[in-house]
């Protein structure tokens, strides 16, 4: 897995973990889906955010700031918070690529890095690229796309395709984001995860997951919609 951090955290008698992902700066969507994970008593144990905290949203500053806050949360880098975070030094690039062709995308990305404080620029770099942890004996790998790779994996992703990405891992469940498009589903002994956008879904709903993971079943995973 290029770029992986590899280690593990065993987080005792946390068999229900609450996942996010694609917040993009919404800020208020943050709020709402917190306060659904408090509700189901899930906000004190471990929560995985698969990336992409700003970019497009009115308040990346205060997005970083609320993950921050809280050590419990274990995220990865997304596409947008790495081009956030390297904007400064790369803006001639992007402005190239994406100035003329996606010029809402490079709007955006230009005014999120001049929105953020440096301490949020650097937490932002600083954060891998994939995550592995183990939760009650199971291996679990976080990314913004899939294992050792930047495709993403979306409902347009063939079953095949997916099988073959499950090679490129020795996780018993993926979490991922990226596409902006929920599912759970098994293939190729891999339970794969993708809540769906936080803050920025294709249809303006607040999505999240709940992965259930305990010793004795196979693992599991509720897909949600704030009310």
């Amino acid at each position: 897995m290029n770029g992986a951090r590899n280690f593990k955290r065993r987080w005792a008698n946390n068999v229900r973990v609450g996942i996010f992902s694609d917040s993009h700066g919404n800020l208020s969507a943050l709020h709402a889906v917190w306060a659904a994970l408090e509700a189901e008593g899930l906000a004190d144990g471990l929560v995985l955010n698969a990336g992409d905290t700003v970019g497009y949203g009115p308040d990346p500053e205060g997005c970083v700031c609320f993950l921050r806050e809280r050590p419990n949360i274990i995220g990865v880098k997304g596409n947008y918070d790495k081009n956030v975070a390297l904007f400064p030094e790369r803006e001639a690039e992007y402005r190239k690529k994406w100035g003329k062709l996606r010029p809402e995308k490079f709007a955006a990305i230009q005014r999120d890095s001049a929105a953020i404080s440096e301490e949020t620029r650097h937490w932002l770099s600083a954060l891998p690229a994939e995550e592995t942890l183990t939760v009650e004996g199971i291996p679990l790998l976080l990314t913004h796309y899939s294992p050792g790779s930047k495709v993403g994996i979306g409902s347009w992703t063939s079953d095949a395709d997916i099988a073959e990405m499950a090679h490129n891992t020795n996780a018993r469940v993926v979490i991922c984001g990226h596409t902006h498009t929920d599912f759970a589903k098994e293939i190729g002994g891999v339970l794969w995860v993708n809540p769906g956008s936080l803050g920025r879904s294709w249809d303006h709903r607040l999505r999240y997951a709940v992965l259930t993971l305990t010793a004795e079943q196979p693992p599991s995973a509720d897909l949600k919609i704030v009310k």
